[in-house]
């Protein structure tokens, strides 16, 4: 059709639209107006009847009066003159007044006029209506008669339809009128407008949208055609730099299209779609390299199932087969399976698929990103194999043993009714290796670790398992064990195979084993029960002086809780101050003098009185609560110091003893500087008294920390001498002022010729290497005599005094001296 044609089309179907709108604009009108005047005659049709009413019953009230007389006095020449009067009213058409007994008086009646439109009367106005009135007198209310009236509707119902009519006529004639007006109007200040807009909008090119083709005639620059116009203007105005836009991104979407390409072929990952059925369709170039495809072999056309492993296809079509069974139009859904390709040479990787159904798509097609996780598959089992092996002796952890043990105690309980025997849990603990670790470093004892771990694999059969728990805690499971005494034997064998030394970079270290086993059922039926248990059995044995094995008992358990006991009082005897200092004197053996005072601390419980220090002592060092009552106990005897000095009491020294883990801890000389500059004691008053068995532990680190607490001043002595076998090179690099001869020499002195002969002997050696020499454990007359004669310098013991509480103590420390023998 040309443009020509087109336009005359266009123009006639303008014309339609004006005629049809023309019509519709008329028949609105006269509807509004027939609807208008419709309206106006209801509301004068309702007035018209009450009207009516209201006029007969003011022309009845009228003549009531006269009506009322007349039928009282029964004068029919007034009621005839009453019924006259009511046919001045010329709708009445009938009248009649009667008296009470219902005779006539008077009556009167015309002929009623007749109507063309009784249809209209009687739906208008119903019926001839009639009106009866009663006749009373006043002021009794006395009823003389009646007066009745008819009236005909059709002579009023002629003049109100003769009314509406010409109502409704022109109300017709003046809305057409109207109508036509304002068609007229609407058409040459609104259509012809609209259309001269719609011309201009035809020139406009749609591929290329110039507003300047829309231009507003300055008659209409301020109504609303020409805001339409403006609106148009700034609308084609976006659409064109929109269109701009939208041609611009449309390049920028094909140049991605051309870059998501590229990155799709030059992706890592494999990227394939496939039919439902396996079919390959498209795919990327590093499925050449996933598959080891030759340069001239191409997958496209074939099968995926031919580069599964046969074993592996019934997967991936199950796979598929329920990818198939979703509507991507309503739900996203992805499978992730790892499947074995076999690649071109025959070589098999694992490769992770990622299959997702394409919406949208004409035919149903499936994306598959492909990766080779083999490396990463192999990662994640050493992964797997770290978090349940020790890295340092490449055995089980406490994980896998907690599991290894968790289903050795599974198949016991399912298979309860045709097994017998038990689970053992052996429980390793080296003794002594804190020492090894802490004076030769931390490598050697990992190389000792990973020795002591090697021979206990050697040790074990192959149903057993053995693992390291941490730190030197080593943990052996028999799951199916037949005889009690099987645990036994493999217990003797890692004694045995622990017992000869170890070669760690030239050093040669001897270890031994503390050992607990616990059984099931009979010692616990869960991972922790047994371990706690197998735990409390190798404290026993380390308790004993290690290198051995326990079995778990009740009793040990019992010794466990009472130990636990302990811990927890001795936590609130800190923080209650429930501890107490005992001071045991000391005489000079030539002038019998009271040379110093040993502290002695005792514990009294609320409940359960005094606890001996050889119960609280022991659990102090093993929770590491030993170095707070150490601290206390050497605070409390410089305060004591200092008030007996306050009170002139003679001054003495006073000995402290000092634990093992006090010394080896490193921060004792610190914590003693501290104390006693914060009570201003003299270090000269006080004796520090350290075990021989712990010096001689780790005599280079001993003898550092001894030199630094003699530069404070203090006083060293070595206690229990005698029992820890001491070389005198040894004891000769110590500084040290004195040492302690252990009571157990002391106490068979005059009985055992072996025992007095070690005792002159370390006085001899004491003497010459100019040491003071104490002995302890005094308790009879005759050991006095005995060491007096063997020239000791000091005694303590029972027979000079008890421990006394200080204010008892310094009751001895005012006597003048005192003589051997005698109790203080």
């Amino acid at each position: 059709m040309s443009e020509e044609s087109l336009d005359q089309q266009q123009l006639k179907w303008r014309n339609r639209l004006s005629v049809k709108q023309a019509r519709i604009a008329v028949a609105i009108t006269l509807f509004i107006g027939l609807l208008l005047s419709a309206v106006q005659i209801t509301l004068d049709l309702r007035e018209e009847r009450n009207l009516i009413d209201r006029t007969v019953r003011q022309v009845l009230a009228t003549l009531r009066e006269s009506a009322t007389q007349a039928a009282y006095g029964l004068d029919e020449n007034l009621a005839s003159r009453v019924i006259a009067g009511l046919f001045e009213y010329q709708p009445v058409y009938e009248a009649e007044l009667r008296d009470n007994f219902d005779n006539v008086l008077a009556r009167q009646s015309e002929p009623p006029s007749s109507s063309k439109r009784s249809f209209l009367t009687s739906l208008m106005f119903g019926e001839n209506k009639q009106y009866d009135i009663r006749l009373e007198t006043e002021p009794g209310n006395e009823l003389v008669g009646y007066l009745s009236v008819q009236i005909d509707t059709n002579l009023i119902a002629d003049g109100f339809i003769n009314r509406a009519t010409r109502i409704l006529a022109s109300g017709i004639l003046r809305n057409l009128l109207l109508g036509l007006v304002l068609v007229a109007f609407f058409y040459a200040t609104l259509t012809k407008p609209l259309l001269r807009i719609s011309s201009m909008l035809r020139t406009i090119n749609p591929n290329h949208p110039d507003p300047s083709g829309i231009k507003v005639p300055p008659k209409h620059e301020r109504d609303e055609l020409g805001m339409i116009l403006h609106t148009t203007r700034n609308l084609i105005d976006s659409i064109s730099a929109n269109l701009g836009k939208l041609r611009a991104t449309e390049q920028q979407v094909r140049d991605r299209e051309s870059q998501l390409n590229a990155i799709v072929q030059n992706v890592a990952d494999g990227i394939l779609t496939i039919t439902p059925n396996g079919r390959i369709v498209e795919y990327n170039a590093a499925i050449r390299s996933l598959f080891g495809l030759l340069r001239d072999e191409a997958p496209k056309g074939r099968a995926l199932q031919e580069f599964i492993a046969p074993g592996a296809v019934v997967t991936l079509e199950h796979t598929l087969d329920e990818l198939a069974t979703y509507d991507p139009t309503v739900e996203i859904t992805e499978k992730r399976i790892t499947l074995p390709v076999i690649r071109g040479d025959q070589s098999e990787i694992d490769v992770s698929f990622a299959l997702r159904p394409i919406p949208d798509a004409d035919t149903p097609l499936i994306t598959a990103v492909l990766n080779d996780i083999t490396v990463r598959k192999r990662y994640e089992e050493q992964l797997v194999y770290l978090a349940n092996h020790d890295t340092l002796t490449n055995l089980p952890n406490r994980s896998m043993l907690e599991d290894s043990l968790s289903n050795a105690l599974q198949m016991h309980k399912n298979e309860q009714d045709r097994r017998q025997g038990a689970t053992a849990v052996v429980f390793i603990d080296l003794d002594r290796f804190k020492v090894i670790n802490d004076s030769l470093g931390h490598h050697v004892g990992d190389l000792l670790l990973k020795a002591v771990g090697s021979r206990l694999q050697k040790v074990i059969g192959r149903q057993e398992i053995v693992g390291r728990l941490g730190g030197d805690e080593f943990l052996i499971i028999i799951p199916d064990l037949k005889e009690t005494q099987d645990a036994a034997s493999l217990s003797q064998a890692v004694l045995e195979a622990l017992t000869p030394a170890f070669d760690i970079k030239g050093r040669i270290l001897f270890v031994t084993p503390s050992i607990g086993i616990a059984l099931y059922p009979s010692d616990g039926e869960d991972f922790p029960t047994l371990m706690r248990n197998a735990d409390t059995a190798m404290y026993s044995a380390k308790s004993n002086g290690g290198g051995t094995y326990h079995f778990f008992t009740k009793t040990m358990n019992e010794s466990a809780m009472a130990r636990l006991v302990i811990e927890n009082d001795l936590r609130e005897a800190l923080s209650k101050n429930q501890f107490e200092l005992h001071y045991q004197p000391k005489v000079d053996l030539k002038t019998d003098r009271i040379c110093g005072l040993e502290a002695l601390i005792r514990w009294k419980h609320p409940k359960r009185g005094y606890i001996s220090p050889m119960q609280f002592i022991p659990v102090a060092e093993e929770t590491g609560l030993i170095g707070k009552i150490g601290e206390w106990v050497f605070e409390e005897a410089c305060r004591q110091i200092g008030e007996w000095d306050a009170q002139d009491v003679p001054p003495v020294p006073i000995a402290i003893n000092l634990s093992p883990r006090q010394l080896m801890e490193g921060r004792i000389t610190h914590t003693i500087s501290r104390i006693l500059e914060q009570t201003q004691t003299p270090a000269a008053r006080i004796v520090l008294e350290v075990t021989e068995t712990v010096m001689m532990q780790e005599i280079n680190k001993s003898a550092t920390i001894l030199q630094e607490l003699r530069h404070l001043g203090l006083q060293i002595a070595v206690d229990d001498f005698g029992t820890g076998y001491s070389s005198l090179a040894y004891l000769k690099r110590l500084p040290i002022n004195s040492i302690k001869i252990d009571r157990s020499f002391v106490r068979d002195v005059t009985i055992d010729s072996d025992d007095a002969a070690i005792t002159r002997a370390i006085i001899v050696m004491g003497h010459n290497l100019g040491l003071l020499v104490v002995a302890e454990g005094v308790e009879t007359v005759e050991q006095m005599d005995f060491l007096r004669k063997s020239g000791c310098d000091e005694v303590q013991g029972f027979l000079i005094a008890t421990p006394l509480p200080a204010h008892e103590a310094v009751e001895h420390l005012k006597r003048l001296p005192a003589k051997a023998g005698t109790e203080l």
